[in-house]
């Protein structure tokens, strides 16, 4: 496997990272190597930020957490340097930081400037990222929309899952300076995210990959994460 104690996953909302993180976790204890998975919002995952039912105070907060986010990350670095253990983590590098930040005020240039501060703090664990890309936004996101509304209504939640998204994301300045809400909000803002995502990605210097619309095939998405990580030939995850 590849030299590794941390495993970054990013991509857009719903594109499949939770069950890819622990997923490839699984596969990770399979040939023998000692792992922990913290997904998006893991009541233990040891970059805290809050919890998604109260998103819009975990936005507007992104910007005053920043400090502190940075000083979890350099624990978890103190904490994990030591030993062999890898680390699956999900969404924390981008997309419930660096996104949220952008949302609620953050210029673009000081996204990278954060985000740059993060890379040279886990520097020493070798990271490498797994970065999902969606090539039509809009149409994926009515479709994420429409699955999450069931799971949404299966799981006896009050109201709508779209209406809990957007409302959070509404309010925030970037939506306020842009005038839009709702799905088209939604969608430009995503489309913008992940134009700076490409940025990001372009930025990094350690080892990546980047997958285009994984939800189209999983079977050939995990074979290139198997490939890209070195884990082999594998049954399927």
């Amino acid at each position: 496997m590849i030299e590794t104690k941390l495993v970054l996953l990013e991509g857009p909302p719903g594109s499949g990272k939770t069950t890819t993180a622990q997923k490839l976790a699984n596969e990770i204890l399979k040939i023998g190597e000692e792992c922990q998975c913290f997904l998006e919002w893991s009541e233990d995952n040891p970059i805290a930020i809050g919890d998604d039912f109260n998103l819009g105070q975990v936005i507007t907060t992104s910007i005053t957490r920043e400090e502190d986010v940075l000083r979890q990350w350099q624990q978890f670095v103190r904490a994990n340097l030591p030993g062999k253990r890898i680390t699956v983590m999900e969404s924390r590098f981008w997309q419930t930081s660096m996104m949220l930040m952008y949302a609620a005020g953050h210029s673009m240039d000081r996204v990278i400037a954060s985000n740059q501060r993060i890379i040279d703090t886990i520097q020493e664990l070798k990271p490498v990222l797994i970065y999902f890309t969606v090539d039509d936004l809009r149409s994926f996101t009515e479709q994420v929309i429409r699955l999450k509304e069931n799971e949404w209504r299966k799981a006896g939640f009050e109201g709508s899952w779209a209406d809990h998204i957007l409302v959070a994301f509404e309010s925030q300045p970037w939506f306020k300076e842009h005038g839009l809400t709702g799905l088209e909000g939604m969608v430009s803002f995503l489309e913008e995210w992940a134009s700076i995502t490409e940025l990001l990605y372009n930025r990094l210097a350690f080892p990546k990959i980047r997958i285009r619309n994984p939800h189209k095939d999983w079977v050939l998405t995990m074979q290139q994460i198997r490939n890209f990580l070195g884990l082999g030939g594998l049954d399927k995850m």
